[in-house]
């Protein structure tokens, strides 16, 4: 049976038009607060209508730059949400039927990052982003932001100790793959059926790719010269 838990802190606040659209949009997300510029109210009007009891604040950028500082790229709109529960590891293992990759982050600490690979992670349809508790920042709205929605669609999953994952996804059948740009194999060279877990991490001789069956680089596409 897959584990569930309630998060200790089970609100938080995610901004930006693509975070906050896909929030209001997911039937599982519970949206406490909505709040938007005066310049960005026909934007929430487009989606917000399928929320009969969903009613926006209007605020002015104070506000905004009061709750996440005044650099922070809201766009105009932020959310107040309750959190989806928490998924764990177990619920990866457990499922025998989906094949679709895990992404496995090693001591990548950059909120940006995390959002970015969040993103990339939903559009080439990975499971979940694996990250361990100890050196990872927490779920803020910048993550929220750069995810630029895939918090929606793809579990942010932690773990007290990425080998014990690691040695766990193997014993169940995974290919672990380090994504590495020195390697002599690109991930177009490589038969992907079957289970794959790919590491991407911040430095390659770390213990955490001593785990790994194989390694690969992304493919690079350069452009003919005009």
């Amino acid at each position: 049976m897959s584990k569930k838990r309630s998060s200790s802190k089970d609100t938080m606040w995610i901004y930006g038009k693509h975070a906050v659209k896909a929030a209001v949009l997911n039937e599982d997300r519970e949206v406490l607060r909505l709040v938007v510029l005066e310049s960005c109210r026909d934007f929430l009007d487009e989606f917000t209508h399928h929320r009969k009891t969903l009613k926006s604040e209007t605020v002015d950028r104070n506000f905004f730059a009061a709750m996440f500082g005044k650099d922070s790229t809201h766009q105009g709109c932020a959310a107040l949400v309750k959190k989806i529960h928490d998924f764990f590891i177990e619920d990866l293992i457990d499922d025998d039927l989906d094949n679709r990759p895990i992404i496995l982050l090693d001591q990548i600490t950059d909120p940006q990052n995390i959002g970015s690979i969040l993103r990339a992670s939903a559009v080439f349809g990975a499971r979940a982003v694996v990250v361990t508790e100890n050196n990872s920042p927490e779920l803020t709205p910048a993550i929220a932001k750069a995810a630029s929605g895939a918090l929606e669609t793809v579990p942010l999953i932690r773990v007290v100790n990425l080998v014990h994952s690691i040695n766990a996804l193997k014993k169940r059948g995974f290919w672990i793959a380090g994504l590495c740009e020195k390697s002599d194999k690109t991930i177009n060279e490589i038969n992907l059926d079957g289970k794959f877990a790919f590491i991407i991490g911040s430095e390659v001789e770390t213990l955490i790719f001593s785990c790994c069956n194989i390694f690969m680089a992304l493919a690079q596409y350069f452009p003919p010269s005009v």
